[in-house]
């Protein structure tokens, strides 16, 4: 009986340590990091899309709250055009990123308090 309280026991911490893992990324895709800062009143949702439609875990988070900043990583695809959305509006696409991937620090995204939204660059876009 002791055997079988031992195997339950693994088989629920399995579970809750896979509960804990990020999803893994969509294949053929690279991860870009970008600020994105939402000043309005309703949660931002976020999207990469390529050929016409969402491509599914593609956006970790896929949401920000209202009133928040957050680090947010874009699965972007190699080898086809793609755009970021937020709410269903196209902010930034590959030709702004000119191939870059990983941590952009000095571009990001904002959705404004009227839920406009746009993208920002510091220095050498």
């Amino acid at each position: 009986m002791r055997r079988l309280e031992g195997l339950w026991l693994a088989v629920g911490l399995l579970v809750a340590a896979c509960a804990l893992t990020e999803p893994l990324p969509p294949a053929g895709t690279v991860p870009v990091q970008l600020q994105v800062q939402n000043n309005s009143l309703r949660a931002a949702e976020l999207a990469v899309t390529a050929g016409g439609g969402p491509i599914p875990g593609a956006v970790q988070p896929p949401s920000v709250p209202p009133a928040t900043t957050a680090d947010v990583v874009f699965h972007v695809p190699l080898a086809s055009p793609w755009e970021i959305q937020a709410n269903g509006q196209t902010l930034i696409d590959r030709s702004a990123l000119r191939n870059r991937t990983g941590v952009i620090r000095n571009m990001g995204l904002v959705i404004e308090r009227d839920g406009s939204s746009g993208w920002w660059c510091n220095d050498a876009c």
